[in-house]
């Protein structure tokens, strides 16, 4: 039987998505819409009239291309209720509605189910008023994290601080930003190693997919501010049967119970951000979709059918399902559109900084070994000759995967070198720890004695 299905995402991950469902089901067709006219890969079509800013785009799409299930991966096509839409319109969707994905469109909504339900994470205020956020920095007697309360852009909503100065200078910056629409929480600063947990939810139980480590910060050695990521290493370094238990009686047990309790409708991919700190795993953040760039390191492990998997979620059995996957390490690296000329201080500086300058053409894409690493588009278009070019700030994400951590990064580095564009810009130390690994318990975070991998300054 010959299946369809579409997917609502345009980045990375969505493509990490689309290419889970065609490897793992032979039989499946998957639309992508947005998606990417610049990748032309069997079974994967592209839908360049979908919009992820309105949803009657893709209902115009499905009145004449009926698929079983519509999969939507995309936080800000979630954020505006488009699975709300599609469902009132008689579709079978996956992903949460509206009013679940307030998880993550609110960090305040996200701080406060986890207080409400048990999940342990960092002391914290909300605060609509500038002056009151300054006076707070300076009172409480650790280092702060201030967060705008809803999404931005380029994942760089999250300023973490050392002094009450930076935290003040970081307050301004918001409200300077935001006017009257002035709105963060300010939280206490977590020392550890951060480890994003990801599992498939069907509204009543849940599957537990690979974690993942993500390196979120601009530059090497952990410098610069956070962004939507620079690259990602699956399965968690730090990985073990005990810790996969803690992760499910601390993290996802409640979660579920605390959906539940709230009568949220959410099924689909959900994405803990946390911390594993000498006191134990504490939330950092709830996500309602799947990790960038982590999907594009987790998500090749998998074996299992994903589109069985997704008849699960609608059936709300997947509590009953086992999920298969390899035994590789896989190190993913980003290559964003930098400056074209990083001399000059005219010149647009590049993603993340500000302005970028799109349309550079790619070449070497050809020439990337299959059998060592991946390619995902994320922002890539086609020029009028129909080639390859940048069209946003993180363009393409390669994926090494080996039996160890260092020949996953050894393949994907290797493979990165044969492609090229015009200010192409990455971090040559993603899968660098900056601890040794002794194995996760709280007692070895703690002797550990220093700031890991997502904390450092």
């Amino acid at each position: 039987m010959n299946r369809r299905v579409l997917v609502v995402d345009g980045t990375g991950r969505g493509h990490a998505i689309c290419d889970l469902f065609v490897r793992t089901d032979p039989t499946v067709t998957v639309y992508y819409g947005p998606g990417c006219a610049a990748s032309d890969e069997p079974r994967i079509v592209s839908v360049p009239q979908i919009r992820l800013d309105d949803p009657a785009t893709a209902l115009d799409f499905l009145a004449v291309n009926p698929v079983e299930f519509v999969f939507v991966s995309n936080i800000d096509a979630l954020s505006i209720g488009y699975a709300d839409d599609l469902r009132a319109h008689g579709h079978q969707v996956i992903g949460p509605s509206r009013a679940a994905a307030k998880l993550e469109t609110s960090k305040e909504q996200g701080k406060v189910f986890c207080v409400e339900h048990g999940l342990p994470t960092a002391r914290y205020a909300a605060f609509n008023d500038p002056e009151a956020a300054r006076k707070y920095v300076h009172e409480v007697p650790y280092s702060c994290v201030v967060k705008t309360d809803g999404l931005t852009p380029d994942g760089d909503g999250a300023i973490v601080c050392t002094t009450p100065a930076e935290a003040e200078r970081a307050v301004s910056r918001f409200a300077d930003a935001q006017g009257d629409d002035f709105h963060v929480v300010v939280e206490e600063r977590l020392y550890g190693r951060e480890i994003s947990v990801f599992a498939l939810l069907d509204g009543e139980d849940y599957l537990m997919f690979p974690t993942a480590l993500d390196f979120k910060r601009t530059l090497e050695g952990d410098a610069g501010g956070n962004c939507d990521g620079m690259g990602s290493l699956a399965p968690h370094p730090d990985i073990s049967p005990a810790l996969v238990e803690e992760v499910r009686r601390v993290l996802l047990d409640p979660l579920m119970a605390g959906l539940r309790a709230e009568q949220l409708d959410y099924n689909g991919f959900v994405y803990v951000g946390a911390m594993l700190t000498a006191d134990g795993l504490r939330v950092i953040e709830i996500n309602a979709r799947f990790g960038d760039s982590e999907a594009e390191a987790v998500l090749p492990a998998v074996r299992s059918d994903f589109t069985r998997l997704c008849d699960a979620v609608l059936a709300r059995n997947i509590g009953q399902q086992q999920l298969l996957t390899d035994d590789l390490v896989r190190c993913t690296v980003a290559l964003t559109q930098g400056s074209l000329d990083p001399l000059d201080p005219d010149a647009a500086p590049g993603w993340p900084f500000g302005r970028f300058e799109t349309g550079q053409p790619i070449s070497g894409l050809a020439e990337v070994d299959p059998a060592l690493a991946r390619v995902f588009y994320a922002n890539v278009a086609q020029d009028a000759q129909g080639r390859p070019v940048s069209n946003g700030g993180r363009v393409l994400h390669v994926v090494g995967a080996g039996a160890t951590l260092d020949e996953a990064r050894a393949r994907s580095y290797s493979q990165i070198a044969k492609v090229s564009f015009p200010g192409m810009r990455y971090r040559a130390d993603i899968g660098v720890l900056r601890q040794p690994l002794t194995g996760w318990t709280p007692q070895a975070l703690a002797e550990a004695g220093t700031p890991a991998v997502a904390t450092l300054p």
